[in-house]
Parts: C-alpha cells; sequence; structure tokens
C-alpha cells in the first residue's frame, strides 16, 4: 500500500531507504519557496512510475520535525509515562561516550531526562576518564558500577583501520565486562555495538579486517556468556551521520548517507545484495543512519525493548521508533477529559492543521497515539477496512509537504493539460489483507489510475495488534498489471498506531506519523 506514500513518487524509487537527501542537497527552500522541484515532478511522475516501480518507502528526510516540542501550547499535562520511571531511575553508563555514537546516544539521554555518566579515554567533556584496554579497567569499571546505582551498560567502543590493535580494543568489551560481572549474581543488562553478520564474514576475507572482525565476535561471545538474556547486540551493515567525513573510522556525512541510502534500498539493488556473495553483497546494503542505532539503544537501555539482538537495519529502525504508552492506571485525565481532548485534536489535525506549524502537528499526533481507545485492534478490526483519505494539511516530513505542492502547485495551463494530479487515496479490504493505494492523474486530459497493489499479514513477532507486515504484490496502469518480478515483492513493517470511526494515523517501518481520514466512496 505504501503508507507513506502521501510521497508516492518518491516511494516508487525508493524501499526501505530516505529517497531525501537530494532534496535536502538542492535545498528545502527550491522545494516549498520556488516551487521547482515540484513543478518539475509534476511532469515525469508517469515516467516514473512506469519505469521504477519498485515502491516502498519508509519516510522522508524529518528535516523539518522535532521528535517533541516541549513548548507547544496545544500538549497538556497528559504525557508518556517517563522515561525515567520505567527504567527505575537507574542510570545508563555510556563506554565510549566522546565517539561518534556514543555521543548521539548521549544527546538523546539528554533529550529525554534520562540520567547517565559517560566514559571516555581521555576524560573530556565531562566523562570519566577510562580505558577499557588497561590491565585494571575491570577493576574501575566495578567500582563505576558499584558508586553510580547503574541499570544498564552501553559499549559503543571500538575501532577500525587504526593505529591502535584492532582485536585488542574491540575484543575488550567482552573482555573486560566478563571479569568485572563473572562473579556478581545481579547484573545489569549490555548492550553492545557489533556488526552485521554479512559485514562479519565479508571481514574475514579481507585480511586487513581479519582482527577487527575477531574482536567484535569475542565480544558477543563474551558479553552473551555473562549477561544472558540481559545482553543485547546491536548489529548495522554501515552507520552514517553528522556533518564531516571520516576515514579513521570511515564515516560519510547525513547528506551523503541518506542519498547512498535511498540508493541502496531500491528493490532491484536489495535483490542484487542478497544474491551477491557476502563480499560483494555487502557493498550494497542499505546503511543505517546513527540517529536510529542510538534511539535503539536508548529504547533498549530504559526498557521501552528487550532484543538480546538487533541483526537488520529494518529492526533497528523499529526498535528505535518505540514509543511509550500511557497505561490507563497513570493516566491523569478522566474518561470525559480523554474524549474532549482526544476530539479536539483530530478536529485541528483534520481541519485546522495549516494554521500550525510541523512541530506542532507532529506533536499532536504523537499525543493522539497516546490517547488512542484500548478496545481498538487494527489488526483484527473490520473498522480499518473501507477508504481512506491522506490529509495533506498534516505534513510532519518532507514528502507529505511535497505531493501536496504536486496536487495543489500552480503551473501553467498548458501543462496542466499534458499532466494534472485528481487525488490518492487507499483502500483497505479483504478483513484487512489487502491494501490499494490509488493515484488518479490526467495525461492529455485522458483520466488514468495507478494502483499500487500490497497485501497485509498480522507482523507476528512483534505480538501487536497494531502491527502489520505489508508485502508489495504490483503495479498497474488503468487496468493493465505492470510487469513486475518476483524478487522485488520486499515487505516491511506497518503499524496503525490509532483508529477510530473517522481518523487513523499510520506509520511505515518506524517512519514519521501521517494523518488519513475516512474517505466516501466515487
Amino acid at each position: 500500500m505504501h503508507i507513506f506514500f502521501p510521497c508516492f513518487i518518491a516511494c516508487l524509487l525508493n524501499a526501505e531507504g530516505r529517497l531525501s537527501g537530494w532534496y535536502k542537497t538542492i535545498t528545502l527552500h527550491c522545494i516549498f519557496r520556488m516551487r521547482i522541484i515540484p513543478v518539475l515532478c509534476r511532469y515525469v511522475v508517469v515516467v516514473i512510475i512506469l519505469v521504477f516501480s519498485s515502491i516502498d518507502n519508509k519516510k522522508f528526510v524529518n528535516a523539518f520535525v522535532s521528535s517533541k516540542v516541549h513548548n507547544n501550547r496545544l500538549i497538556t499535562q497528559q504525557q508518556a509515562t517517563s522515561v525515567r520511571d520505567i527504567q527505575g531511575k537507574k542510570k545508563v553508563l555510556v563506554l565510549g561516550g566522546t565517539g561518534f555514537v556514543g555521543k548521539h546516544v548521549i544527546d538523546i539521554l539528554k533529550q529525554k531526562d534520562i540520567p547517565y555518566i559517560a566514559t571516555s579515554t581521555n576524560g573530556i567533556d565531562d566523562t570519566i576518564k577510562f580505558n577499557i584496554t588497561d590491565d585494571n579497567a575491570s577493576k574501575q569499571l566495578l567500582d563505576i558500577y558499584q558508586t553510580n546505582d547503574i541499570g544498564t551498560i552501553v559499549s559503543t567502543i571500538g575501532c577500525i583501520f587504526t593505529d591502535n590493535d584492532d582485536y585488542k580494543v574491540n575484543a575488550a568489551s567482552g573482555q573486560t565486562a566478563t571479569n568485572t560481572f563473572k562473579d556478581i549474581s545481579s547484573k545489569p543488562k549490555y548492550i553492545f555495538i557489533s556488526n552485521s553478520p554479512r559485514v562479519r564474514n565479508a571481514c574475514n576475507i579481507i585480511p586487513s579486517l581479519n582482527e577487527y572482525a575477531r574482536g567484535k565476535e569475542e565480544s558477543e561471545m563474551l558479553l552473551e556468556q555473562t549477561f544472558g538474556q540481559n545482553t543485547c547486540i546491536i548489529k548495522p551493515t554501515f552507520i552514517y551521520g553528522g556533518s564531516k567525513f571520516g576515514t579513521k573510522p570511515p564515516r560519510l556525512p547525513s547528506f551523503l548517507g541518506e542519498v547512498i541510502e535511498a540508493i541502496l534500498g531500491l528493490y532491484p539493488i536489495q535483490w542484487l545484495s542478497e544474491v551477491l556473495p557476502d563480499i560483494l553483497g555487502v557493498v550494497l546494503e542499505a546503511p543505517v543512519n546513527v540517529q536510529a542505532v542510538s534511539n535503539a539503544i536508548v529504547n533498549e537501555a530504559i526498557g521501552l525493548c528487550d532484543n538480546q539482538v538487533l541483526d537488520t537495519r529494518e529492526d533497528i529502525i523499529m526498535t528505535a521508533s518505540k514509543r511509550p504508552s500511557i497505561p490507563p492506571s497513570d493516566n491523569k485525565l478522566s474518561t470525559q477529559e480523554m474524549d474532549a481532548r482526544r476530539d479536539e485534536l483530530k478536529t485541528i489535525l483534520s481541519t485546522k492543521a495549516s494554521e500550525y506549524t510541523n512541530e506542532q502537528n507532529f506533536a499532536m499526533l504523537e499525543e493522539l497515539e497516546q490517547l488512542k481507545p484500548t478496545s481498538i485492534r487494527p489488526t483484527e478490526d473490520s473498522l480499518l477496512d473501507g477508504r481512506w483519505d491522506f490529509c495533506f494539511d498534516v505534513e510532519p516530513d518532507v514528502g507529505t509537504g511535497l505531493i501536496k505542492e504536486m496536487f495543489e502547485g500552480d503551473g501553467p495551463n498548458w501543462m496542466k493539460k499534458i499532466l494534472d494530479f485528481d487525488g490518492v487515496h487507499m483502500e483497505i479490504g479483504d478483513e484487512q489483507s489487502t491494501i490499494q493505494l490509488v493515484v488518479s492523474v490526467k495525461v492529455f486530459e485522458k483520466d488514468i489510475a495507478v494502483i499500487l497493489h500490497t497485501s497485509l499479514t498480522t507482523a507476528q513477532q512483534y505480538n501487536s495488534l497494531h502491527m502489520f507486515r505489508e508485502k508489495f504484490e504490483g503495479i498497474e496502469v488503468n487496468g493493465f498489471r505492470l510487469p513486475y518480478p518476483d524478487v522485488w515483492k520486499k515487505s516491511r513493517y506497518l503499524e496503525f498506531s490509532y483508529l477510530d470511526e473517522q481518523f487513523a494515523i499510520a506509520r511505515g517501518s518506524g517512519g514519521e506519523p501521517h494523518f488519513l481520514l475516512r474517505g466516501g466512496t466515487e
């Protein structure tokens, strides 16, 4: 269905990645002020649809979105359960707090008001000086643990292509933790950043990377033996992010990483990556943003998720997107107040969203998710069936804004006679098992319907009444089914995080929320 397909154009090109880095690079000003990109897109979209029909988007760049608006006058005192309460007020210990991933983890901990302490080899930036490869590292770690009420230890320590001993540094997390906690009965949770099996296999083939892979593998084994089910091993392929290039270790900045993530997320390239040997296929696997990795770490640390391993990019992103909910016992509003607030939010989002900023709309969507009726079970509820229209006034990301510009954007009348957009909606049917995304356009004033077909199954592994597994099945134009190889029929997660008789909120593979309105029949 491609629910985030209020961005259907880019979705046609994009699988699980984010086809938006190059939009941002061209500058968002051009997109939303000068209207150059939307106007051009209006007249090439049909070609794109016919040529690049590998649709499955996760999200576009969330450049306009903040995760929460703290001073938003629309937000009531009802908030999600404090992550500090979830974690029991114990601290998170971040080993390698001044490193690439470590710094992002600390930033998120600060934003969420989660108590933490951090270490670094030189003790800068308010960190504790701690070298995990020292002979007395186990004693130092035990002292830090016993004197600071630690609930979770996160090791972001690692090195590759450096002047240090790659094996020694990468194995030290497991060795030091084992020596520290092997005789302690009550152990903290331990989260370790490792690498994917395909990366490991490729590194074992390349002599210069053998020691790096051997060190990571040893840490994994020791940590799993020592901490058992309290271990979480996160295994990304390649992490990108930040604003600078790096060589030691290799690092791509966000603007370039997003483009690569989008390109390598294309279905044909995904398929090619899967069939190639590891040494070649891993090069074509889409990387993951450091922000997603860091959010996944924090959600594991505070107990929102409880995974022992995250070994795919999608699982990392899904874990990163996990949100706290409000247990009925913690709800500070009466039933009447909740109903009134829910109605207020729905009215604003459906009729007045354009009067507010993207950040405010995003915050209202998240609040509405927290106020969802507990009786609604989208994966089992026929209420989900029917037509749903996208609310383009609610723009939590660039993709939705782009589509809005394409449908409402101005252009020369002679061009509109060549190609013009009439609308886009989705239809859910067959007891929540199928979705059709219907894009209506006019080409030379002739009506054309482009229908994107997907199937839905309950995502059993998430044990959720709101989560589906969505698989792209094909595309048709005016009743003609276009050839589409079975190997390109990939799938992703789709969550209906809110549902009632009139409104729904949907997120695909951990993406930003999109607001849907119950549509009529044509």
